[in-house]
């Protein structure tokens, strides 16, 4: 069997790899530093969940802080930052990228 992986997107900060292209990176980030991250990138794989646009879910109470935040930051304008990405790039799906990749030449991991 195999498996295609489409990897999710990094940029490095003070040498540690940060991912930046979804869920709560996608919240916490600005629209102005995710841009030029989008633009340099020679595809952007993204990901969300539907809570990731839900500003009036509840909140969870008891949450240790540290999960809060992550869970929480940025739902406020999260909506309108996908808005303006859907205005600024062109979108495709899986199957669609799956297309144009050149899968003979794409490492192989044996398990």
């Amino acid at each position: 069997m195999t498996i295609k992986e489409f990897p999710i997107n990094l940029f490095s900060l003070l040498g540690k790899n940060m991912v930046f292209s979804g869920g709560g990176y996608f919240r916490l980030l600005p629209y102005s530093l995710l841009l030029p991250l989008f633009k340099k990138s020679p595809y952007v794989m993204t990901y969300f969940h539907p809570r990731d646009f839900d500003a009036s879910q509840p909140i969870i109470e008891g949450l240790p802080w540290r999960r809060r935040f992550k869970s929480y930051i940025g739902l406020k304008g999260a909506f309108s930052k996908l808005d303006r990405l859907l205005g600024d790039f062109t979108f495709t799906d899986l199957r669609g990228a799956s297309e144009n990749i050149d899968w003979a030449g794409a490492p192989v991991v044996k398990l």
